[in-house]
Protein backbone atom coordinates (compact mmCIF):
# COMPACT_ATOMS: atom_id res chain seq x y z
CA UNK A 1 0.00 0.00 0.00
CA UNK A 2 1.52 3.33 -1.02
CA UNK A 3 1.39 6.56 0.98
CA UNK A 4 -1.37 8.06 -1.17
CA UNK A 5 -3.73 5.12 -0.60
CA UNK A 6 -3.07 5.21 3.16
CA UNK A 7 -3.95 8.92 3.44
CA UNK A 8 -7.16 8.48 1.42
CA UNK A 9 -8.24 5.53 3.57
CA UNK A 10 -7.54 7.38 6.81
CA UNK A 11 -9.53 10.42 5.66
CA UNK A 12 -12.49 8.22 4.76
CA UNK A 13 -12.41 6.52 8.16
CA UNK A 14 -12.29 9.84 9.98
CA UNK A 15 -15.20 11.14 7.93
CA UNK A 16 -17.29 8.08 8.81
CA UNK A 17 -16.56 8.40 12.52
CA UNK A 18 -17.28 12.14 12.51
CA UNK A 19 -20.59 11.53 10.77
CA UNK A 20 -21.61 8.95 13.36
CA UNK A 21 -20.72 11.28 16.22
CA UNK A 22 -22.64 14.15 14.64
CA UNK A 23 -25.74 11.99 14.33
CA UNK A 24 -25.53 10.90 17.96
CA UNK A 25 -24.71 14.34 19.47
CA UNK A 26 -26.88 15.44 22.50
CA UNK A 27 -28.45 18.87 21.98
CA UNK A 28 -29.42 20.74 25.21
CA UNK A 29 -32.98 22.09 25.19
CA UNK A 30 -33.29 25.84 25.36
CA UNK A 31 -34.95 27.14 28.55
CA UNK A 32 -38.59 28.15 28.26
CA UNK A 33 -39.18 31.88 28.35
CA UNK A 34 -39.86 33.11 31.88
CA UNK A 35 -43.22 34.78 32.56
CA UNK A 36 -42.50 37.95 34.47
CA UNK A 37 -45.05 39.43 36.89
CA UNK A 38 -47.37 41.77 35.03
CA UNK A 39 -48.97 44.86 36.54
CA UNK A 40 -52.76 44.77 36.76
CA UNK A 41 -54.33 48.22 36.65
CA UNK A 42 -57.96 47.13 36.29
CA UNK A 43 -58.69 47.37 40.03
CA UNK A 44 -56.44 50.22 41.15
CA UNK A 45 -52.81 50.56 42.16
CA UNK A 46 -50.76 47.79 43.75
CA UNK A 47 -52.32 44.83 41.90
CA UNK A 48 -50.37 42.33 39.80
CA UNK A 49 -51.39 39.21 37.89
CA UNK A 50 -50.72 35.90 39.59
CA UNK A 51 -48.47 34.16 37.00
CA UNK A 52 -50.42 31.81 34.77
CA UNK A 53 -53.82 33.23 35.76
CA UNK A 54 -56.08 36.19 35.07
CA UNK A 55 -56.47 36.87 38.81
CA UNK A 56 -55.06 40.13 40.17
CA UNK A 57 -53.49 40.13 43.64
CA UNK A 58 -52.74 43.02 45.99
CA UNK A 59 -50.63 42.70 49.16
CA UNK A 60 -50.92 45.53 51.68
CA UNK A 61 -50.76 46.15 55.41
CA UNK A 62 -48.93 48.06 58.10
CA UNK A 63 -46.49 47.80 61.00
CA UNK A 64 -47.52 49.73 64.14
CA UNK A 65 -45.93 50.66 67.45
CA UNK A 66 -48.19 52.20 70.08
CA UNK A 67 -47.96 53.39 73.69
CA UNK A 68 -51.27 53.54 75.59
CA UNK A 69 -51.82 55.49 78.80
CA UNK A 70 -54.72 55.88 81.22
CA UNK A 71 -55.37 57.58 84.54
CA UNK A 72 -56.08 55.60 87.73
CA UNK A 73 -55.67 52.09 86.31
CA UNK A 74 -52.42 50.86 87.90
CA UNK A 75 -51.02 50.25 91.36
CA UNK A 76 -52.31 48.17 94.26
CA UNK A 77 -55.39 50.31 94.72
CA UNK A 78 -55.81 51.18 91.06
CA UNK A 79 -55.19 54.85 91.75
CA UNK A 80 -52.01 55.36 89.75
CA UNK A 81 -51.47 56.19 86.10
CA UNK A 82 -50.72 53.17 83.90
CA UNK A 83 -48.94 52.58 80.61
CA UNK A 84 -48.59 49.69 78.20
CA UNK A 85 -47.00 49.14 74.82
CA UNK A 86 -47.99 47.11 71.80
CA UNK A 87 -46.47 46.33 68.41
CA UNK A 88 -48.72 45.08 65.61
CA UNK A 89 -48.21 43.52 62.22
CA UNK A 90 -51.13 43.56 59.78
CA UNK A 91 -51.33 41.87 56.37
CA UNK A 92 -54.15 42.10 53.81
CA UNK A 93 -54.48 39.93 50.70
CA UNK A 94 -56.98 40.97 48.04
CA UNK A 95 -57.57 38.80 44.94
CA UNK A 96 -59.84 40.06 42.14
CA UNK A 97 -60.94 38.93 38.70
CA UNK A 98 -63.64 39.90 36.22
CA UNK A 99 -66.55 37.50 35.58
CA UNK A 100 -69.80 37.65 33.66
CA UNK A 101 -71.57 38.29 37.01
CA UNK A 102 -69.28 41.11 38.11
CA UNK A 103 -66.00 41.39 40.00
CA UNK A 104 -65.08 38.28 42.02
CA UNK A 105 -63.12 39.08 45.19
CA UNK A 106 -61.41 37.00 47.84
CA UNK A 107 -60.03 38.88 50.84
CA UNK A 108 -57.99 37.89 53.93
CA UNK A 109 -56.81 40.05 56.88
CA UNK A 110 -54.30 38.74 59.44
CA UNK A 111 -53.34 40.62 62.62
CA UNK A 112 -50.61 39.83 65.16
CA UNK A 113 -50.04 41.76 68.41
CA UNK A 114 -47.07 41.63 70.75
CA UNK A 115 -49.04 42.25 73.95
CA UNK A 116 -50.85 38.91 73.74
CA UNK A 117 -48.56 37.02 71.35
CA UNK A 118 -51.50 35.88 69.23
CA UNK A 119 -52.18 35.98 65.52
CA UNK A 120 -55.84 36.27 64.63
CA UNK A 121 -58.07 36.38 61.60
CA UNK A 122 -59.44 39.91 61.26
CA UNK A 123 -61.45 39.31 58.12
CA UNK A 124 -62.04 36.72 55.39
CA UNK A 125 -64.75 37.01 52.78
CA UNK A 126 -65.91 36.24 49.26
CA UNK A 127 -67.62 38.91 47.20
CA UNK A 128 -69.27 38.66 43.79
CA UNK A 129 -70.77 41.89 42.56
CA UNK A 130 -72.92 43.21 45.42
CA UNK A 131 -73.12 39.84 47.22
CA UNK A 132 -70.71 39.30 50.14
CA UNK A 133 -70.30 36.35 52.51
CA UNK A 134 -67.73 35.63 55.22
CA UNK A 135 -66.21 37.14 58.33
CA UNK A 136 -66.11 40.93 58.08
CA UNK A 137 -66.84 44.19 59.88
CA UNK A 138 -70.48 45.23 59.70
CA UNK A 139 -72.21 48.56 59.25
CA UNK A 140 -71.76 49.51 62.93
CA UNK A 141 -67.98 49.65 62.50
CA UNK A 142 -68.27 52.92 60.59
CA UNK A 143 -67.63 55.91 62.82
CA UNK A 144 -66.64 59.54 62.45
CA UNK A 145 -63.21 61.16 62.18
CA UNK A 146 -60.94 61.19 65.21
CA UNK A 147 -60.68 58.77 68.12
CA UNK A 148 -63.26 60.24 70.50
CA UNK A 149 -66.45 58.52 69.34
CA UNK A 150 -67.65 55.07 70.42
CA UNK A 151 -69.77 53.89 67.51
CA UNK A 152 -70.69 50.38 68.69
CA UNK A 153 -71.16 48.65 72.03
CA UNK A 154 -67.49 48.09 72.73
CA UNK A 155 -67.72 44.64 71.15
CA UNK A 156 -65.79 44.28 67.93
CA UNK A 157 -68.35 44.83 65.16
CA UNK A 158 -67.09 41.87 63.13
CA UNK A 159 -69.42 38.92 62.47
CA UNK A 160 -69.92 35.94 60.18
CA UNK A 161 -72.37 37.58 57.82
CA UNK A 162 -74.09 37.50 54.47
CA UNK A 163 -74.86 40.87 52.89
CA UNK A 164 -75.97 42.44 49.64
CA UNK A 165 -75.40 46.03 48.47
CA UNK A 166 -77.25 47.73 45.63
CA UNK A 167 -75.58 50.83 44.18
CA UNK A 168 -77.11 53.39 41.86
CA UNK A 169 -74.85 56.38 41.41
CA UNK A 170 -74.75 58.43 44.62
CA UNK A 171 -77.34 56.16 46.30
CA UNK A 172 -76.82 52.72 47.82
CA UNK A 173 -78.88 50.29 49.90
CA UNK A 174 -77.49 47.35 51.89
CA UNK A 175 -78.86 44.50 53.98
CA UNK A 176 -77.05 41.90 56.12
CA UNK A 177 -77.71 38.82 58.25
CA UNK A 178 -75.24 38.56 61.17
CA UNK A 179 -74.35 35.56 63.35
CA UNK A 180 -72.83 36.40 66.76
CA UNK A 181 -70.78 33.23 67.38
CA UNK A 182 -67.94 34.74 69.41
CA UNK A 183 -66.21 31.80 71.05
CA UNK A 184 -62.82 31.79 69.34
CA UNK A 185 -61.12 33.68 72.19
CA UNK A 186 -62.20 31.08 74.78
CA UNK A 187 -60.24 28.12 73.46
CA UNK A 188 -58.18 26.42 76.16
CA UNK A 189 -55.82 23.49 75.40
CA UNK A 190 -57.41 20.22 76.46
CA UNK A 191 -60.91 21.71 76.68
CA UNK A 192 -63.68 21.98 74.16
CA UNK A 193 -66.11 24.88 73.83
CA UNK A 194 -69.21 24.92 71.68
CA UNK A 195 -68.89 26.84 68.43
CA UNK A 196 -72.62 26.79 67.88
CA UNK A 197 -74.66 29.93 68.35
CA UNK A 198 -78.32 30.81 67.94
CA UNK A 199 -77.73 34.56 68.32
CA UNK A 200 -78.68 36.33 65.12
CA UNK A 201 -79.29 39.85 63.94
CA UNK A 202 -80.30 41.69 60.78
CA UNK A 203 -79.27 45.13 59.56
CA UNK A 204 -80.32 47.45 56.76
CA UNK A 205 -78.63 50.67 55.67
CA UNK A 206 -79.32 53.32 53.05
CA UNK A 207 -76.66 55.85 52.02
CA UNK A 208 -76.64 58.88 49.77
CA UNK A 209 -74.30 61.66 48.69
CA UNK A 210 -75.47 65.14 47.75
CA UNK A 211 -72.51 67.23 46.63
CA UNK A 212 -70.31 67.90 49.66
CA UNK A 213 -72.77 66.18 52.02
CA UNK A 214 -73.27 62.43 52.56
CA UNK A 215 -75.55 60.57 54.98
CA UNK A 216 -76.24 57.03 56.23
CA UNK A 217 -79.32 55.68 58.00
CA UNK A 218 -78.86 52.31 59.75
CA UNK A 219 -81.38 50.02 61.48
CA UNK A 220 -80.57 46.70 63.20
CA UNK A 221 -82.53 44.08 65.12
CA UNK A 222 -81.02 41.59 67.60
CA UNK A 223 -83.31 38.52 67.78
CA UNK A 224 -81.77 37.22 71.01
CA UNK A 225 -82.16 40.52 72.87
CA UNK A 226 -85.40 41.34 71.01
CA UNK A 227 -84.21 44.92 70.62
CA UNK A 228 -83.86 47.52 67.89
CA UNK A 229 -80.90 49.88 67.37
CA UNK A 230 -81.04 52.90 65.04
CA UNK A 231 -78.27 55.23 63.89
CA UNK A 232 -77.99 58.20 61.56
CA UNK A 233 -74.61 59.57 60.39
CA UNK A 234 -73.88 62.68 58.35
CA UNK A 235 -70.69 64.15 56.84
CA UNK A 236 -70.14 67.56 55.27
CA UNK A 237 -67.07 69.24 53.78
CA UNK A 238 -66.87 72.65 55.47
CA UNK A 239 -63.96 75.07 55.23
CA UNK A 240 -60.55 73.40 55.49
CA UNK A 241 -61.93 70.13 56.82
CA UNK A 242 -64.85 67.78 57.36
CA UNK A 243 -67.65 68.00 59.92
CA UNK A 244 -69.24 64.69 60.97
CA UNK A 245 -71.94 63.72 63.45
CA UNK A 246 -74.11 60.76 64.38
CA UNK A 247 -76.99 59.92 66.70
CA UNK A 248 -77.98 56.46 67.99
CA UNK A 249 -80.97 55.06 69.91
CA UNK A 250 -81.77 51.55 71.16
CA UNK A 251 -84.98 50.09 72.54
CA UNK A 252 -82.93 47.91 74.93
CA UNK A 253 -79.34 46.72 75.36
CA UNK A 254 -78.35 44.51 72.43
CA UNK A 255 -75.33 43.29 70.51
CA UNK A 256 -75.35 46.27 68.15
CA UNK A 257 -75.68 48.92 70.88
CA UNK A 258 -75.66 48.40 74.67
CA UNK A 259 -73.89 51.37 76.23
CA UNK A 260 -76.82 53.74 76.64
CA UNK A 261 -80.37 54.33 75.53
CA UNK A 262 -79.19 57.11 73.22
CA UNK A 263 -76.01 58.91 72.25
CA UNK A 264 -74.85 61.77 70.03
CA UNK A 265 -71.32 62.50 68.76
CA UNK A 266 -69.65 65.18 66.65
CA UNK A 267 -66.13 65.82 65.30
CA UNK A 268 -64.39 68.23 62.95
CA UNK A 269 -61.24 67.20 61.08
CA UNK A 270 -59.29 70.36 60.27
CA UNK A 271 -56.69 69.79 57.55
CA UNK A 272 -53.99 72.28 58.60
CA UNK A 273 -51.69 71.42 55.67
CA UNK A 274 -50.82 68.42 53.50
CA UNK A 275 -49.17 66.61 56.42
CA UNK A 276 -51.03 67.73 59.55
CA UNK A 277 -54.67 67.39 60.64
CA UNK A 278 -56.28 68.04 64.03
CA UNK A 279 -59.63 66.50 65.02
CA UNK A 280 -61.48 67.57 68.17
CA UNK A 281 -64.51 65.50 69.12
CA UNK A 282 -67.32 65.20 71.67
CA UNK A 283 -69.87 62.50 72.56
CA UNK A 284 -72.74 62.36 75.06
CA UNK A 285 -74.39 59.20 76.43
CA UNK A 286 -77.92 59.43 77.79
CA UNK A 287 -79.29 56.82 80.25
CA UNK A 288 -76.31 54.47 80.60
CA UNK A 289 -76.85 50.74 80.58
CA UNK A 290 -75.69 48.34 83.27
CA UNK A 291 -72.45 47.89 81.33
CA UNK A 292 -71.30 51.51 81.60
CA UNK A 293 -68.71 52.60 79.05
CA UNK A 294 -66.77 49.32 79.13
CA UNK A 295 -68.83 46.36 77.98
CA UNK A 296 -66.10 44.05 76.70
CA UNK A 297 -66.37 40.79 78.62
CA UNK A 298 -69.47 41.95 80.54
CA UNK A 299 -72.78 40.08 80.34
CA UNK A 300 -74.94 42.88 79.01
CA UNK A 301 -77.97 40.73 78.18
CA UNK A 302 -81.03 41.81 80.09
CA UNK A 303 -79.37 44.93 81.48
CA UNK A 304 -81.71 47.89 81.74
CA UNK A 305 -80.86 51.44 80.85
CA UNK A 306 -80.48 53.56 83.95
CA UNK A 307 -80.60 57.26 84.84
CA UNK A 308 -76.87 58.06 84.77
CA UNK A 309 -75.39 59.97 81.86
CA UNK A 310 -71.81 60.31 80.63
CA UNK A 311 -69.74 62.34 78.18
CA UNK A 312 -66.31 62.23 76.64
CA UNK A 313 -64.25 64.83 74.83
CA UNK A 314 -60.88 64.64 73.15
CA UNK A 315 -58.57 65.64 70.36
CA UNK A 316 -56.56 63.61 67.82
CA UNK A 317 -53.51 64.78 65.90
CA UNK A 318 -52.39 63.05 62.68
CA UNK A 319 -49.05 63.86 61.06
CA UNK A 320 -47.33 62.36 58.00
CA UNK A 321 -43.60 62.21 58.76
CA UNK A 322 -42.68 60.96 55.28
CA UNK A 323 -44.67 59.08 52.67
CA UNK A 324 -46.23 55.94 54.23
CA UNK A 325 -44.92 56.78 57.73
CA UNK A 326 -47.39 58.52 60.05
CA UNK A 327 -47.82 59.32 63.72
CA UNK A 328 -51.07 59.74 65.64
CA UNK A 329 -51.51 61.27 69.12
CA UNK A 330 -54.90 61.00 70.82
CA UNK A 331 -56.03 62.30 74.24
CA UNK A 332 -59.53 61.69 75.64
CA UNK A 333 -61.38 62.62 78.84
CA UNK A 334 -64.32 60.53 80.15
CA UNK A 335 -66.80 61.73 82.77
CA UNK A 336 -69.55 59.48 84.18
CA UNK A 337 -72.36 60.49 86.57
CA UNK A 338 -71.84 59.15 90.07
CA UNK A 339 -68.05 59.03 89.82
CA UNK A 340 -66.00 61.56 91.76
CA UNK A 341 -63.45 62.27 89.05
CA UNK A 342 -63.16 61.82 85.33
CA UNK A 343 -60.47 59.84 83.60
CA UNK A 344 -57.75 60.81 81.10
CA UNK A 345 -56.60 58.26 78.54
CA UNK A 346 -55.06 58.09 75.10
CA UNK A 347 -52.20 56.79 72.99
CA UNK A 348 -49.18 57.71 70.86
CA UNK A 349 -48.80 55.72 67.62
CA UNK A 350 -46.16 55.28 64.93
CA UNK A 351 -47.25 53.42 61.79
CA UNK A 352 -45.57 52.37 58.53
CA UNK A 353 -48.11 51.41 55.86
CA UNK A 354 -47.47 49.58 52.61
Amino acid sequence: MNIKSLLIGSAAALAAVSGAQAADAIVAAEPEPMEYVRVCDAFGTGYFYIPGTETCLQISGYVRFQMNFAQDVAGVDGDEDGYNYNSRGYISLDAKSDTELGTLTGHIDLQADSNDGQTKLDGAWIQLGGFKAGYFYGFWDKGINGETDINDSGFSAIYNSVSYTYEAGAFSASAAIDNFNDFSDKDVPGQSFSKWSDDWGVSAQVSGAFGAVSADLLASYDFDAEAVALRGLISADIGPGQLQAFGVWASDANRYWAISEWSAAVSYKAQINEKLSITPGFQYFGSLGGTGLNVDGVDWKGSDFGNDDAWRAGVTLDYEIVKDLTTKVSVQYDDVDGEDDGNWNGFVRLQRSF
